[in-house]
């Protein structure tokens, strides 16, 4: 009898576990929520993120009930976009525990007592599974906490759910054998994002109220952009990498990080002020700065000096991802911040050029390795496969796409190193680039920047993987620059955007890609990025507020 399945047969066998996993729980999650009156429905359905936290600490609602009325809308969430992984079971015990405490007159509640967070699934929850959307990894069960995840438990939260991710994280749709594809909520045509495309699907559609993703290169940004969230990432530092699992490409000059999501920016506010209280992260991790959350800069009325582009000099945006940001010049002018035009000169080529270069030194073969026996969806295949071009074929087709006018495809070509010189170099031109913009916002007496989040609105499933990674150049850059930077959805794709889409220049593959697969956009939602140097990110979560409240209104 051959044996050249084995591997395969294997791992769909402990697949299918694991998607038995995710029925089982949600079926008795469904039962679970039916126990909460339709009163409790309501009330704790319509409450944002300080109001449940308020009514929790106020006793006006149980830790019980809330969990109960999460369930059923992280399971309605589910059914409409393919967003969970798993309830995590343990968590209506977890509520009930607080609860059972809350009687006894002495005991203080935490600041966050019984409030839910959902987790992405690449996020370590003990006894969850954290599979990175890897049939390889699928019974990787952790045995300890992220930190983060940690800290939030002691501050008397409740994870209660894990979402969906792509195939190793490392591509922006979501999309993977395990679970399947997870659709943005207003098109099941059209993707969440990735990596944390669950979470964005999850809280876009308000089946949590918080959530806990991760990004290295708009993994958090991209999937609040494109399903209708907030997303923040922070300053690399302040969380913690140790728990990192390998293999990451691009470090030293593409930074990840963990980071929330929320329905508005205040819960993320919010959240930030517990993780970074009492310098936890950095007493679990010594790599991590110890700066707790800083008041002075979030001070609420605390007036900046904002510079606003919408375009990068490298990939034009659509149109309507230009748009958003002109109003939210005018939106936060009207909060009186001063707005500036601002150009990034050559800053954003030069540094996509280092961080293509260190990305894939090694031409994309360790991704190639790691997917090697992955029983991999259609749709993410390009991953693998693009591995496993010789060197001399891509550098070749840089060549073509350079002397076709497409700068920033022929960029990420020719740039993958041949020599361990041109590894060094690149690096050295990333932190060139670093020095060069903090040194222009400084001549400029500028605090924070404004730009589009993304070059489109929500791509079709497969479309994200056909196109070069410049396709993420308005996310990426911004962990090359270890910037903190926020997403605030601010509007939606309108009829004009689609009439103006005829007029978008086809420059290069990446232009042609998004013009063709993002007719018909009407209703997506739309987002504005806000960024500020390293350690300044309560600056770019005041902001995010101002511009949220505003909009509201």
């Amino acid at each position: 009898m051959g044996h050249g399945n084995s591997k395969a047969d294997e791992l769909e066998a402990h697949s299918e576990v694991a998607r038995k996993e995710r029925k089982e729980t949600i079926e008795w999650a469904k039962e679970q929520a039916k126990l909460a009156s339709d009163d409790v429905k309501e009330k704790i359905s319509k409450m944002d993120f300080r109001q449940l936290r308020d009514a929790l600490q106020k006793g006006e609602v149980s830790a019980e009930s809330v969990m109960r009325v999460y369930y059923g809308l992280a399971v309605a969430s589910h059914e409409k976009t393919n967003c969970l992984t798993v309830i995590i079971k343990d968590s209506l015990d977890t509520a009930k525990s607080l609860d059972e405490k809350a009687k006894d007159a002495s005991y203080k509640k935490p600041s966050l007592f019984g409030m839910p967070i959902s987790v992405k699934d690449a996020v370590d929850v003990a006894g969850s599974r954290s599979t990175w959307g890897m049939a390889s990894r699928v019974d990787n069960i952790p045995k300890e906490d992220a930190f983060a995840v940690m800290r939030v438990r002691e501050a008397g939260m409740i994870p209660f759910c894990k979402t969906n991710v792509p195939t190793s994280c490392m591509t922006y749709n979501c999309c993977n054998s395990i679970y399947g594809t997870t659709n943005t909520p207003s098109n099941p045509d059209r993707s969440s994002g990735g990596s944390s495309g669950g979470e964005g699907a999850l809280l876009s559609t308000h089946g949590s109220i918080i959530g806990l993703g991760s990004d290295i290169g708009g993994s958090v940004r991209i999937p609040a952009a494109y399903s209708g969230c907030c997303g923040f990432k922070p300053s690399a530092t302040r969380f913690s990498l140790h728990q990192y699992h390998e293999p990451v490409p691009f470090r030293p000059v593409v930074m990840p990080t963990e980071g929330p999501m929320a329905q508005d920016p205040h819960a993320i506010t919010e959240l930030l002020r517990v993780i970074w209280s009492d310098r936890y992260i950095a007493g679990h991790d010594p790599q991590s700065v110890p700066v707790d959350f800083r008041e002075d800069l979030f001070k609420e009325g605390r007036k900046y000096r904002i510079g606003h582009y919408t375009s990068d000099g490298y990939i034009e945006a659509l149109s309507g991802n230009q748009r958003v940001v002109r109003e939210a010049v005018e939106v936060l002018k009207s909060k009186g911040h001063t707005l500036v035009p601002f150009s990034m000169d050559d800053i954003v080529g030069e540094t996509m050029r280092g961080a293509f270069t260190v990305g894939f030194a090694d031409g994309g073969a360790r991704q190639a390795e790691v997917l090697k026996d992955e029983p991999l969806p259609e749709m993410v295949k390009p991953l693998r496969d693009f591995g496993n071009v010789p060197l001399w074929k891509k550098r070749f087709w840089g060549c073509l796409a350079r002397r076709g006018g497409d700068t920033p495809t022929a960029d990420f070509l020719q740039y993958l190193p041949k020599y361990s010189m041109e590894v060094q170099l690149a690096i050295d031109r990333v932190y060139a680039c670093r020095k060069k913009l903090i040194q222009k916002m400084k001549d400029e007496s500028i605090d924070c920047l404004l730009c589009p989040a993304t070059l489109s609105p929500a791509l079709p499933h497969a479309t994200t993987n056909i196109v070069p990674f410049t396709a993420i150049v308005a996310t990426i850059m911004w962990n090359a620059m270890d910037f903190p930077a926020g997403i605030v959805t601010t509007g939606s794709w309108n009829e004009n955007d689609e009439k103006e889409l005829e007029n978008y220049e086809e420059k290069g593959m990446v232009e042609k890609t998004i013009k063709k697969e993002c007719k018909n956009s009407i209703g997506l939602p739309l987002a504005v990025q806000i960024v500020a140097p390293v350690f300044r990110d309560e600056m770019v979560l005041r902001l995010m507020c101002d511009l949220f409240d505003a909009n509201k209104k």
